[in-house]
């Protein structure tokens, strides 16, 4: 085939014939809509467009609504809706609420509307359909969602629709007649059935089959056109910038590429460090919440939440890591350089990554827990505990005040403002069931779950910071114990080495072991168990490696298998107790310390293989496990202790009773991030009420509220 010169010369511009197909196409398309409109139109048998209702604006916030409504709604104001339905009048049990649950959830299945119901007993001398307008806009809903308010005591109701709802004026009059005879009736329940049936015949009837057909081959005919254009004249410009940004698509809802390139270095780095501690602290809320819907529900009902959790933990972990990576690099990194960014993106990329799979199921989550219609077991279950954690704090109390006149302070840094810390949460857990209670009066039931929520992560807390007082305890008894057996074995270490000669790495290894069972000798009576176990351990090791070419391979490795899991038995106890501090104060400890104790965590799972095939080189990952592990702990105290103190009288009251024990523990309490059922499966990871829920990583603001104090001695800071 031989082509013509002009296409040569303009290779982007089609020929004649290719022009003429592409308007006959779209011509074709044109033409099939229009007569499928023109069909619909002389079918139809209502052509009246809708009267103009109030429009139900999201962009009114709630308190401009209620400052507009002031003079109208004096005694019964608009309600903010948590649910399809609500019933504040007591009007409907529980057979008739399943049986309008079902309609509604139907009209949902079957149409693009929603429907939801309120029951109150009056509206007080307000227009039923201002009432209705006034919540409507309180609670966000949409231009596809509809309200009925229905006053029991009154026999009125109020429908509100916003003006551009898909519905006729006919159609609108018809639900409106369908809800009077039964509101005359007193048939409470059938008013909201009928009126979803209504709203469901009438969508469905308003397409005819002629339309949809019509529709169809149009917007194939269409659809082929703009194919051919994009194929023709787009796709050449576009092809080499998708190829660009295929490698650097961000998560979604995260920052694009572009916010990513547009940062300094510095910023990024920053940017990274915030991303890790939203999401961190989102897999311990997650991860608390899990525990409670365990207990509650029994570990068959959480086991999907707990694979997606450890999907996004598998995240977080590669992004610490990679994070671990870049401190470790830090020294040689330049003003701007390449490598660095990329690995700071992919952190981010990777905690987005992670706050997308947990924001997935919150929903889900939140409709196992049953929260709403559980706010008030909750609460009570709170209020029932509350003491019986109370009565602790006094004996571990004692417990510290006798552990800290046998063991140095030291020793108890990380555990010693736990009864404090705990008493706070303990007063906080009771102003939230206060709260609750309060809001459930008011039929405020989003706001009495996140309460409630506030309140049961705080008693968790209270009870984890008690906890842990008793285990450090338990661990200091059995290290002192253990500590006799160690010295004992150095020492026959010490004894073997004697009988080499002539070997330099021997005798400073042997000059060192003997320095070390001396130190701990002095030190023992008062001293820290747990350091002397870690630097008899280190001094083993070490005279264990020198001797290593004096005794057999079965030898070597039986006696760092040994050493191996010593070693790992005192990490385990240093990461539980750091990552217990972490949890708890995770209001205030950064990144850094964050980022240590992952990579302690990751090392010390390493090293826990049950045959390594190097037993030597499984116990340098432990004992460097270990050192991160302190510096993890070293760290986080440092950031707890930075929290400036403050008044502990303050109480920010505006957003409800949140004080120092709840801010420290991250605990966030902000009525503002009130969401309508409708915009739950968007909620992003950011916990909302409490820090609670499947999900709490990524708000879009987080307020600090009340004070926050500190309480491990001053000569320790």
């Amino acid at each position: 085939m031989i082509e013509s010169p002009a296409r040569h010369e303009h290779p982007y511009q089609p020929s004649t014939r290719s022009s003429g197909g592409w308007a006959v196409v779209a011509f074709a398309g044109l033409v099939g809509i229009v007569l499928a409109a023109t069909s619909q139109a002389a079918n139809a048998t209502v052509t009246a467009p809708a009267e103009p209702l109030p429009s139900v604006s999201p962009r009114l916030s709630a308190a401009t609504q209620a400052e507009l409504m002031s003079d109208v709604l004096p005694a019964s104001p608009p309600i903010t809706l948590t649910a399809p339905v609500t019933d504040g009048a007591g009007a409907l049990d529980d057979s008739a609420r399943q049986d309008v649950q079902a309609a509604f959830d139907r009209l949902t299945d079957e149409s693009d509307l929603r429907m939801f119901v309120v029951y109150i007993e009056s509206f007080d001398g307000t227009e039923p359909d201002d009432w209705a307008n006034a919540s409507a806009n309180q609670s966000g809903l949409g231009t596809e969602d509809l309200l009925l308010a229905i006053a029991t005591v009154d026999r009125e109701f109020g429908l509100s629709a916003d003006s551009n709802v898909p519905l006729t004026a006919a159609e609108l009059e018809a639900i409106s007649e369908t809800v009077t005879a039964a509101v005359e009736d007193e048939q409470w329940a059938a008013a909201a059935t009928e009126a979803a049936e209504t709203v469901r015949r009438s969508t469905a009837a308003s397409t005819s089959p002629l339309l949809v057909a019509g529709i169809a081959v149009g917007g194939v005919l269409v659809l082929a056109a703009l194919g051919f254009v994009l194929w023709r004249f787009v796709a050449p410009r576009l092809l080499p910038r998708l190829a660009r940004l295929r490698a650097g698509t961000p998560a979604s809802g995260g920052p694009t590429s572009d916010e990513l390139d547009g940062l300094s270095l510095g910023e990024l780095d920053e940017r990274a460090a915030a991303a890790l501690v939203g999401i961190d602290d989102a897999l311990k809320t997650c991860t608390q919440e899990l525990g409670f819907a365990r207990a509650e529900l029994g570990a068959d009902a959480t086991k999907d939440f707990e694979l997606i959790l450890a999907r996004a933990t598998g995240d977080v972990r590669q992004a610490f890591a990679i994070r671990q990576e870049l401190d470790a690099d830090d020294a040689g990194a330049g003003p701007d350089d390449p490598a660095r960014r990329t690995r700071l993106s992919r952190v981010i990329a990777l905690c987005e990554s992670a706050a997308d799979t947990l924001d997935a199921r919150t929903r889900a989550f939140d409709d196992l827990r049953r929260l709403q219609q559980r706010a008030p077991e909750l609460l009570s279950d709170v209020e029932a505990r509350e003491p019986e954690v109370a009565r602790r704090v006094a004996t571990t109390r004692a417990t510290l005040e006798q552990l800290a006149r046998r063991y140095p302070e030291s020793t108890l840094a990380m555990v010693a403002g736990n009864p404090e810390q705990a008493e706070l949460l303990l007063a906080n857990a009771q102003e939230a069931v206060g709260a609750g209670r309060s809001a459930l009066e008011t039929g405020q039931k989003a706001v009495a779950v996140a309460h409630a929520r506030g309140a049961q992560n705080a008693l968790g807390q209270a009870v984890v910071l008690l906890d842990a007082v008793d285990a450090i305890a338990a661990h200091l008894e059995e290290a002192a114990g253990r500590l006799d057996k160690s010295i004992a074995s150095l020492t026959q270490d010490v004894t073997a080495a004697r009988a080499v000669e002539g070997d330099f790495r021997i005798t400073l290894a042997r000059t060192a072991a003997q320095a070390s069972l001396k130190h701990v000798e002095v030190t023992r009576e008062g001293g820290d168990p747990l350091a002397g176990l870690q630097r008899i351990a280190a001094a083993e090791a070490s005279l264990d490696a020198a001797l290593a070419g004096t005794r057999d391979a079965t030898e070597v490795a039986a006696r760092a298998s040994a050493l191996l899991r010593d070693t790992l038995r005192r990490v385990d106890e240093q990461l539980r107790q750091t990552a217990d501090f972490v949890a708890t104060r995770r209001g205030a400890v950064g990144s850094t310390a964050r980022t240590r104790l992952a990579e302690a965590t990751r090392l010390a799972d390493t090293a826990r293989t049950p045959h390594p095939a190097d037993p030597a080189a499984a116990l340098g990952m432990a004992q460097r496990s270990s050192a991160l592990v302190q510096e993890a702990a070293r760290l986080a105290r440092e950031d707890a202790d930075a929290v400036v103190e403050t008044d502990p009288e303050a109480v920010v009251e505006e957003n409800g009773p949140v004080t120092g024990g709840m801010l420290l523990g991250g605990i966030l309490l902000d009525p503002s991030l009130v969401r309508s059922r409708r915009r739950a499966s968007t909620a992003r990871i950011g916990g909302g009420f409490g820090g609670g829920g499947f999900g709490g990583g990524r708000p879009d603001a987080l307020k600090k509220l009340g004070t926050v104090r500190t309480w491990w001695p001053t000569a320790t800071r």
